[in-house]
């Protein structure tokens, strides 16, 4: 069958979300005075420059700077991104930077500037290795000027409150901050070579209580299961990510990894989101069964029992419910009582279109 990360129809409940509207995005260490914090987004460019990047106060890349994850392509895309004009900028790697995951490595980088061959990592298994952090790795070659390379780490950042703050030495020095966590590991749901890094088995949960309760931005390379990876048709992401992304509800999460699911989707940690993430989770087991199907004959008529099966599950017909009132309820909420919004922005940010080997996608632009 083709490729899981291939776009297919796919039908949802997002046209409540788009009633409902944008997400109020009030960071915690937001001062009350302060001027919007413009967030770029961008992942996947593979060795290519988009030619013009929208201005902001802060660029992410969420990974996938380059295609064989050598020293070489590795320092020429971040000295592209060095070049950029932003006041802060925050990258990490996905499965294609290699060169940070010691086992995926190329020949021409196992040897290290202290004379290491890092053959100490050689038997740490794959569920385990993704998920060291940075500090663990026995060199790091690249140089990374003004950018801040985040690897199971994260990081505050300060803007200042505004340029009227100036007149003032009390306000003067005044600022807003964000603290931004990354990190690279991807579910490895199709059989990836040793030369993709950061991959741990599918079932293996990386990510329970990794991420920083304080965190603003959320910045990994795979998708959470159920947001821009595909579904319901096919999930590709991680649903311990998801549970993460729960627990810690950011105001925004950047990813990328799934280039034909490029977009932006408001969550608001709500019932209606909750029931919706259920419906697709009932559905990955036959999506997978769909995939790994020997041939045509037997995926559809897997398809077809599915189908079948939806129409006389209980606990689904529940669920479809529940998105359908609580949605409604949310939009109702906000359109006619006048009630606050409040949630985060999921954001597939893969400039990569498809598997076209150019970039298509626009980087996208938030507001803090």
């Amino acid at each position: 069958m083709s490729s899981p990360f291939h776009r297919r129809p796919a039908y949802d409940y997002h046209f409540l979300l788009r009633l409902r509207g944008p997400p109020q995005l009030l960071p915690a260490n937001r001062a009350d005075d302060a001027r919007p914090i413009r967030v770029v987004c961008l992942s996947d460019t593979h060795t290519l420059e988009w030619p013009d990047v929208p201005d902001g106060d802060l660029l992410i890349h969420a990974g996938d700077l380059c295609n064989d994850g050598s020293v070489r392509e590795l320092q020429a895309a971040v000295d592209w991104l060095r070049r950029l004009p932003h006041r802060h900028k925050v990258v990490i790697c996905g499965n294609h930077d290699s060169y940070f995951d010691v086992r995926s490595r190329l020949d021409e980088d196992r040897e290290s500037n202290n004379g290491k061959s890092g053959s100490s990592f050689a038997a740490i298994s794959s569920s385990t290795a993704s998920i060291r952090s940075l500090d663990d790795l026995d060199d790091n070659r690249i140089d990374w000027g003004d950018i801040h390379y985040l690897q199971h780490s994260s990081v505050t950042l300060s803007f200042p409150i505004s340029s009227s703050s100036s007149s003032s030495s009390a306000t003067a020095t005044a600022s807003s901050s964000l603290t931004v966590y990354g990190a690279p590991q991807v579910p490895a749901i199709v059989p990836f070579g040793p030369e993709h890094a950061f991959t741990y088995p599918p079932h293996h949960d990386a990510w329970s209580g990794t991420v920083p309760p304080s965190t603003d931005i959320l910045v990994t390379h795979t998708p959470p299961a159920h947001h821009r990876d595909l579904s319901p048709t096919f999930s590709t992401g991680c649903p311990s990510l998801l549970a993460e992304s729960w627990r810690v509800r950011p105001a925004l999460h950047v990813f990328g990894h799934v280039h034909a699911a490029y977009g932006a989707e408001p969550v608001f940690w709500d019932e209606a989101q909750r029931a919706w993430e259920r419906l697709c989770a009932a559905r990955r087991p036959r999506a997978a069964a769909f995939f790994a199907a020997s041939s045509s004959w037997v995926a559809y008529r897997s398809l077809l029992l599915g189908v079948l099966r939806d129409l006389v599950d209980l606990s689904g017909w529940v669920d479809a419910a529940r998105v359908l009132v609580y949605g409604v309820l949310g939009v109702v909420w906000v359109r006619v009582w006048g009630g606050e919004n409040r949630g985060g922005w999921m954001v597939n940010a893969a400039c990569m279109y498809g598997d076209s080997g150019r970039l298509g996608n626009k980087p996208r632009v938030f507001v803090l």
